[in-house]
Order: structure tokens, then C-alpha cells, then sequence
């Protein structure tokens, strides 16, 4: 998904891996064996710094391709970041940007994980700083003069660069990028779209030479402006149409050089001096200075206007998070093309390091590129020295190339600026259409909306509310409770007697287990107490009488949880049924105390650590409640016992004969764990429990048995040693039967054998039945 979005988003650069035949003849001088970027398969000879011939050659193409781009961008930034009523600062704007990038370049070229690595300026940031500095101006015209607009622009653009710097690298540092992905993709591709109507509004404003409002829209008819961004227009849609088709990797720049020469030879023809073009807005005016950086050598404090700068701080941290979550994406979709691990915590620091040190001299914020690093990959030169070639190149446009900026046309620019934000808008408003739910998409017509009729921030503001109201409308459909099942179905593991099951199962439905799973909110809690209302009033169903909720699932609860879970436990008293809670986690568990509902609340709650245990108090109570008019001995005996469950007195009374009557004192150990199976044992009086002794020498209990139960009979037929240990609660009278015993019966008294396998087999079948229900 990473891979897919940050395609989206620089489009403009994703093209410029394609092609790779010609791109690999071009650059590589001799034959390479092995994967590319691989240093095993580098050819041994004569090296310049780790670097063979050949990989300096491989580095020097690519790293002066991707320079070259490199300064195409910085230029079309420019004319973004200084639009409209800046526009007259181009050249500030592209020597900022370019030395942004050089720094970027360089420093990301030596820190980052992946040798390859470009960083540049990026539109994404560009378009924030635009943002920033219209509003600035706007806020400072006719009190300030335009040097002293101009310098606090500068020191808020340097600034707010190195402020993201520093929280980039902070976020590297602490291992904190993962959070960045919390962001909704709805809001990330709302601010997307809304990036892509910023930059074709801002892309209109550079062709025409001002910027554009509701009030002067209709410039746009002009006849000498429809001259200027009708080609820029149709430059752009070409650039789009083959782009998107199989063009090769230099589609970009042979068609910038194409236009370029197109455009100068239509004026030599038409007879237009470049003097004459600069003043009627066809080409940058050449600069006053003989450098474009620094942007002021001598810089006086106390013209920079601070309060207009601190304005802007909320705009700024916008960045920060816009421009984290875009150095993760690149860096993800890098990490998946070239099949290689990038470290995305490193790759965060190595940003944020060449974002500080980019604000000292004014710099635009940017971070990795994907489209240039993938050229570096694609032509076979996945090495540092290509972003250092790609910076030096650029510090030569920077510092020796200012001349050149006079026969750049703003229209072609402008057009390049198009093909962005339209690609963009494209992107995210048509392409997302059909792979995006419509509440989803919905976000992102928002967001546009917000940012085109409002403002930049206020449409990320709308686009999270948005994103978090409709969280809370899909979760709160998500049913709280994962299933509700009773006593019928759902029983305790304590091992009963036949008839004390057959009385549980005609008793079943009067206990009801309710399974909670998710967050209980706002949003939920009321369908939790709906829930139990509609159940325990409904008369068309058998009374409940133990109500068991399972909070095993819940992830937490807010306040209006505990609300719920108080009028719950009102209800359940109302109704005369007892409310049980069970497998409350220990963060759960204290905030329904300090809520007020907890054991030492005056409400009839009862807390079990666990659903096995609540299951087993509630039908102990039901089996409480059980009157019969049979005397103890008849209802305990294990004659009386033996011959219920067997169903032959005769079969019974004959099987007693080979059993051996123990008495037990609390805490005996009548099978232990690993023992040979030797016995197995009935159980006329008192409990006993299964006991799993753990390597830390603590025992969990598996389950307990009741009277008129068998126990030990698996591993007494599997001839497995015992896995786990049989302990009593307390006094208990047990009847033994040996291995040798029930060989005597075998040979003596065939029939009563039989009827006792098929009895064993019966509690088996049945202990089975059990669970699958």
C-alpha cells in the first residue's frame, strides 16, 4: 500500500525508472555480473576509493541525470513556493531550493540505509511553505517594505525546515516513526488532492504572473494570459498522457529540453528579444545579484516581524507530521522495489539531519525521493557517490549558473507545476473512486472542499474530525457482543454425576454467558445495556437467573462503559438475577472501581477470575437449590450411585466386590503427575481437582469432579502415564479399581466387565457430546 500511495504522490518522478534496457546500455562502461547494487559481484582491479572504473562511471551518469532533474525540480518549486504576489522573488525562491537540496542530497547520501538513497526538495512540503508565505505577506503588506517581507519569509521558511528537522530526527532517535502510520489513509489522500489543487491554483498563479482569487478569476480570459497557459496546459496533459503510457525513463527531461528549444525558436522567429520576453512575464528576469545564495548577506534582527512568523507554528507542525509520514512512505516503497532492508527509524534522522542543517540557510523542507532514487537503481548505481555527484551538480547551477535562469520560460514551468497537481487530482478524485469505500471518498471531497474554499490547515483539521466521526459511526455498528450462549451449551469443566448433569441441562437456560469483545464506548455501551434489557425482560424466554459477562475480549472502556456496566448491574437486581463478571483485566478491573462498580460497591455483583470458574458457582447454587425426597445414603451411596449410572443393580452390586474403599483428607494426592496408570477411582463423597503442576513448581487446575464421578480412566485405557495430578479439596471417600482387579473381574464375571466398558464408554461419548455443544 505504501508502494502504491507514494507512486501516487510523486508521480512526477515514479516515471524515471522505466525504460531500463537503455537506461543499463547507457550507463554501464563494461560487463557486471551479479544483481545490481550487489558488492559481492563487484569486478576486482584498480579502485579509486572503494569505487571500480566502472562504478565511478555507473555513479558519474547517473548522479549527473538525477543532478539535472534535481534542479528542474528546484526551479518548479521555486516558482511554487514564491507564486502570485511573491513571484517577483523567483530567484530567491530557486536558490533556497536548490541549496535545500544540495544539503539533502549530500547528507542523506552518506547517513541513509540504503547506499542508493537521493533526498530533494519535495512538492509536498513546497506547497505547506507556499501556504506559509502567502499568509505571511498578506499579513504584512503596507506595514512592513518588501526586503523585510522578504527576510521574515525566509527566516520562517529556514525555520519551520529545521524545526521539521528536528522533530524527524527526534522521531528516528526514539524509534517513533511507526506512529506516524496512524494517520488515516482517507486524510492522507484528501491532503493529496488537496495538494493537488493548491499546486494547480498556485501553478496559474506563476503563468499569470499574480495571484488568484475569486474577485480577479476572470484574468484568466485575458487574451495574453490564455496565450500563456493554454500551451502550458496542453504541455502538461501530453506530459500526462505519455507518462502514463510506456515511455521511457527520459520522457521528462527530452521533453523539457523539446519545449525548450520549441519555445526559443518561436521567438527568434517571431523577432522577441529575451529583454522583451522577461518584461512581458515569458521568462524569469535575471537576477539583481551575481549569486541566488545566500538570500541576504547582511541580515538586521530586528526587521524580521516574529509575531507574523509564530502565526504560522500550527501550519508548521502540520508539516512536521505531512512531511514524516511522506519519508516513511518513500522509504517503504524504495524498500519493496529494490527488494533490500531500509531502516525506516535511520532514514528519519537522516532527513531530519539534512532538514536542520538546510534551515540555517533558508532551505525548503524535502526529504527521500523515490523517483530519483529508483533512477540510481535502475542505471545500476546504487551507490553514495550518486547523491553527492547529484548535490554537486546542483551547487554548480547554484553558484555558477545563475545566467541560465534567464532563458527559463514560466509557462513551461507553470506547465510542469500543472502536470503535478493535475496528476494528483486525478489520482486521488478519479482513480480513488472505484478503490475506496464511499464514506471514505466522501473524506476526501471534504478535505478538498475545506482546503480550496477555507484553507490549508483548516481542511486537514475537517478531513481528521471527519476521519474520527466516521470511525466512531462504523465502530459503534460493530457488535459489542461476540455471542450469547446458556447453561445448555455452555458448561463449567467440573465433571458431574449423570444425574446432577441432567439436572444442569433442564436448568441450562437459566444461566447465560455473554461474550464481550472490542472497546466499549460511548458508541457501544448503550447497545450493550439494550442488549440486557431486551433479554432479561423478555417473557417469551425462560427467566435468567445468572447473568455471566466475559470481559476476556474487551481491548477498554471509557466512563460512559462504567455508566453502562452500573445500570446493567440495576437491572440484573430489578430482575432478580445475579450479575457475574469474569476475566477482567487488570486495567479494566481498576477503572470500573474507581467508577464505582467493584466488589466493595453496594450493587449484587460477583467477580470470577475466569468464565470456568463463574460457570461452576452458578451451577453449584442451581444444584443448591435441588429437593428431593431421597435419604443421603440413597442419593450418595456409591451402590446407589453405581447402580443410576450403570442402570443394573445386580451389575452394580457385583462390581463393588472389586472395588477398594479410600478415605481422604484435604490436600491428599490420589494420582500423581507422571505416575503409571494403574487405578482409576470413583468418587462417592466430596471434590477433587485435576492439578497441572508447571515447570515453576505453581499448579493450574484443569477442572474438578463432583460425586458419582469416574476419574483416571483415560490414561487407565490409553496406558499413558497420568499428565496431570488428581488432588482433594477436602475429606473426600473414593472407591479404587485396579488394573489387576478389573482383570480378576474380566475372568470371573464376564458380564459385569462388559457392562462396565460399556458404561465407561457411555461417560465418554457423553463428555464428548458436551464439548462439541
Amino acid at each position: 500500500m505504501h508502494l502504491l500511495l507514494f507512486e501516487k504522490l510523486l508521480s512526477i518522478k515514479a516515471v524515471l525508472y522505466r525504460g531500463h534496457v537503455w537506461i543499463e546500455n547507457l550507463a554501464v562502461f563494461g560487463s557486471h555480473q551479479g544483481s545490481k547494487g550487489s558488492v559481492a559481484a563487484r569486478p576486482a582491479g584498480v579502485r579509486f576509493y572503494g569505487y571500480s572504473p566502472r562504478q565511478i562511471g555507473a555513479a558519474l551518469t547517473a548522479g549527473l541525470i538525477c543532478g539535472l532533474l534535481a534542479v528542474i525540480f528546484a526551479i518548479s518549486d521555486a516558482a511554487l513556493l514564491f507564486s502570485g504576489d511573491l513571484s517577483h522573488h523567483i530567484t530567491l525562491g530557486i536558490g533556497l531550493c536548490l541549496f535545500s537540496t544540495i544539503v539533502l542530497s549530500a547528507v542523506v547520501a552518506l547517513s541513509s540505509s540504503y547506499p542508493g538513497m537521493l533526498a530533494l526538495s519535495q512538492e509536498v512540503t513546497i506547497v505547506t511553505l507556499a501556504v506559509i508565505a502567502a499568509s505571511m505577506h498578506s499579513a504584512m503588506e503596507g506595514s512592513r517594505t518588501e526586503q523585510e517581507i522578504a527576510l521574515t519569509i525566509v527566516v520562517a521558511i529556514g525555520l519551520a525546515t529545521s524545526v521539521t528537522g528536528l522533530c524527524l530526527f527526534a522521531l528516528g532517535v526514539f524509534r517513533l516513526g511507526r506512529f506516524v502510520r496512524f494517520i488515516p489513509y482517507p486524510v492522507i489522500g484528501g491532503f493529496l488532492a488537496g495538494m493537488g489543487w493548491l499546486i494547480v491554483h498556485g501553478a496559474l498563479g506563476v503563468i499569470v504572473g499574480e495571484t488568484l482569487t475569486l474577485e480577479n478569476s476572470q484574468v484568466l480570459l485575458d487574451p495574453t494570459n490564455v496565450a500563456k497557459w493554454a500551451p502550458a496546459t496542453v504541455f502538461a496533459a501530453l506530459l500526462w498522457v505519455f507518462t502514463r503510457g510506456n515511455g521511457g525513463a527520459f520522457v521528462l527531461p527530452v521533453a523539457l529540453f523539446a519545449a525548450l528549444l520549441l519555445f526559443h525558436t518561436g521567438a527568434w522567429v517571431l523577432g522577441n528579444s529575451i529583454p522583451m520576453l522577461q518584461s512581458d512575464g515569458w521568462l524569469f528576469l535575471s537576477p539583481q545579484q551575481d549569486k541566488i545564495w545566500p538570500p541576504f548577506t547582511d541580515v538586521a534582527v530586528e526587521a524580521i516581524d516574529w509575531p507574523v512568523i509564530w502565526a504560522e507554528v500550527p501550519k508548521v507542525m502540520t508539516m512536521v507530521v505531512v512531511t514524516a509520514t511522506s519519508v516513511l512512505l518513500a522509504s517503504s516503497g524504495i524498500e519493496l522495489t529494490v527488494r533490500r532492508d531500509v531502516d525506516l527509524n535511520r532514514e528519519l534522522r537522516a532527513a531530519g539531519a539534512g532538514n536542520f542543517l538546510a534551515g540555517f540557510g533558508g532551505g525548503a523542507a524535502g526529504f527521500q525521493g523515490l523517483g530519483l532514487s529508483l533512477l540510481g537503481y535502475t542505471l545500476d548505481a546504487s551507490y553514495r557517490l550518486v547523491g553527492l555527484i547529484a548535490a554537486s551538480v546542483c551547487a554548480g547551477m547554484l553558484f555558477f549558473g545563475t545566467s541560465l535562469l534567464a532563458y527559463m520560460p514560466i509557462p513551461l514551468f507553470g506547465g510542469l507545476l500543472l502536470w503535478i497537481g493535475l496528476s494528483l487530482l486525478y489520482d486521488w478524485l478519479v482513480d480513488s473512486f472505484q478503490k475506496m469505500p464511499r464514506r471514505e471518498y466522501l473524506i476526501i471531497l471534504v478535505i478538498l472542499f475545506v482546503i480550496s474554499a477555507v484553507g490549508f490547515l483548516e481542511g486537514v483539521l475537517a478531513g481528521l474530525i471527519s476521519a474520527v466521526i466516521l470511525f466512531v459511526l462504523d465502530y459503534s455498528r460493530v457488535e459489542i457482543v461476540r455471542y450469547a450462549v446458556t447453561g445448555e451449551n455452555l458448561r463449567s469443566s467440573a465433571d458431574r454425576s449423570p444425574e446432577d448433569r441432567v439436572f444442569l441441562l433442564s436448568r441450562g437456560q437459566e444461566i447465560l454467558t455473554v461474550r464481550l469483545q472490542g472497546f466499549v464506548f460511548f458508541g457501544t455501551a448503550h447497545q450493550l445495556q439494550t442488549f440486557v434489557r431486551k433479554r432479561l425482560f423478555d417473557d417469551a424466554q425462560p427467566k435468567v437467573r445468572f447473568l455471566l459477562l466475559d470481559c476476556g475480549g474487551l481491548t477498554g472502556l471509557d466512563s460512559s462503559a462504567v455508566r453502562s456496566f452500573i445500570k446493567i448491574a440495576q437491572l440484573t437486581d430489578s430482575s432478580g438475577t445475579v450479575l457475574v463478571m469474569t476475566n477482567l483485566s487488570q486495567s479494566i478491573d481498576q477503572l470500573l472501581k474507581e467508577g464505582g462498580f467493584g466488589p466493595e460497591s453496594p450493587l449484587n455483583v460477583r467477580f470470577h477470575r475466569d468464565v470456568d470458574q463463574a460457570l461452576a458457582w452458578s451451577e453449584d447454587r442451581l444444584l443448591d437449590e435441588k429437593q428431593t425426597s431421597k435419604s443421603k445414603a440413597e442419593d450418595h451411596g456409591i451402590e446407589s450411585q453405581l447402580a443410576k449410572t450403570i442402570g443394573d443393580r445386580q451389575v452394580s452390586l457385583n462390581l463393588m466386590s472389586y472395588l477398594e474403599k479410600i478415605e481422604c483428607v484435604p490436600r491428599d494426592v490420589v494420582i500423581r503427575q507422571g505416575a503409571e496408570p494403574e487405578d482409576l477411582y470413583f468418587i462417592e463423597q466430596g471434590k477433587v481437582s485435576l492439578l497441572l503442576e508447571t515447570p515453576d513448581g505453581s499448579s493450574i487446575c484443569l477442572r474438578t469432579f463432583s460425586p458419582g464421578v469416574v476419574v483416571g480412566e483415560i490414561a487407565f485405557y490409553l496406558n499413558q502415564r497420568h499428565s496431570a495430578s488428581l488432588v482433594t479439596e477436602g475429606h473426600a471417600t473414593l472407591w479404587r479399581l485396579s488394573r489387576g482387579s478389573l482383570a480378576k473381574m474380566a475372568a470371573e464375571t464376564p458380564t459385569t466387565a462388559a457392562s462396565f466398558h460399556q458404561y465407561l464408554v457411555r461417560i465418554l461419548a457423553e463428555r464428548l457430546s458436551l464439548r462439541t455443544r
